[in-house]
């Protein structure tokens, strides 16, 4: 069981560990990382305790048989409720943090909680799996990096959102843009089963949107990135003007 734990986490801490790289300019105490892993895996028995009270309600019904099933089990079952636990869990971790004083710690919090999730759920996964080698393969390229991407997603609107985009798309993007992500994820995974003949067309288009997830990733943190560096770039001094003298000559 030690074993399967320890293979379960691994992709977490390794992507945990390349974001931590990324945030060169004013690295977050680890310290303050492991902390927000751990708000990620209490994400999980948050998304556990939404699903079940749903399920009581009558408002969540379990359908993997049709299309149409496996579409609105992907939104009910699993994109809203876990995104909204892992954004409830993100506020709570960061609204008294003292050190979120820039952009791109945004993502980079974010990131741990969804890691933390990802973690715990793959750790139930590996458990439950006869085949837990083959499945913490797979998981390790698409499960948790999609995790991770659509963490990374969140950072970015929240981020935008706290340090002064009050506008209301953004408020919507902050919980809206990672569940639409996730629910396209996970309802091409749920289609598989129901269309094994399209298996090769699902897979493909299941690699395309991780890359595009990738992709996309990339591009909020160099924009993060380059938002910080402004912030820290000290005005220029009133009266002062750049210089009028011409460059020297080469050889001069």
């Amino acid at each position: 069981m030690l074993l399967i734990i320890i293979t379960a986490l691994i992709p977490a801490v390794i992507l945990g560990w390349w974001i931590y790289q990324k945030d060169s300019l004013r690295p977050e105490p680890l310290r303050m990382l492991f902390l927000a892993f751990l708000y990620g895996v209490g994400s999980t028995f948050v998304t556990l305790l939404i699903t079940q009270s749903m399920s009581m309600m009558g408002l969540l019904i379990y359908d993997l048989g049709s299309f149409r099933g496996a579409v609105g089990t992907a939104l009910f079952a699993a994109a809203l409720p876990e995104e909204m636990a892992k954004l409830l869990m993100l506020w709570f971790f960061l609204r008294k943090n003292p050190y979120y004083d820039e952009y791109f710690d945004g993502i980079v919090y974010a990131a741990c909680v969804g890691l933390g999730f990802a973690g715990t759920e793959n750790i139930l996964y590996l458990l439950q799996s006869e085949d837990w080698v083959g499945t913490a393969i797979v998981r390790a390229i698409t499960a948790v990096p999609a995790h991770f991407a659509i963490a990374c997603a969140m950072g970015y609107f929240y981020s935008k959102r706290h340090f002064g985009d009050r506008s209301r798309l953004t408020a919507v993007c902050v919980l809206a843009v990672p569940v639409v992500i996730h629910w396209v994820y996970d309802a091409l995974a749920f289609s598989e089963g129901i269309f094994p003949a399209l298996s090769v067309l699902i897979n493909i288009l299941f690699i395309l949107l991780i890359w595009r997830v990738y992709k996309g990733t990339m591009r909020r943190i160099s924009d993060l990135h380059q938002r910080d560096e402004a912030r820290m770039t000290p005005p220029p001094f009133p009266g002062d003007r750049p210089s009028s003298t011409p460059p020297p000559l080469p050889g001069s």
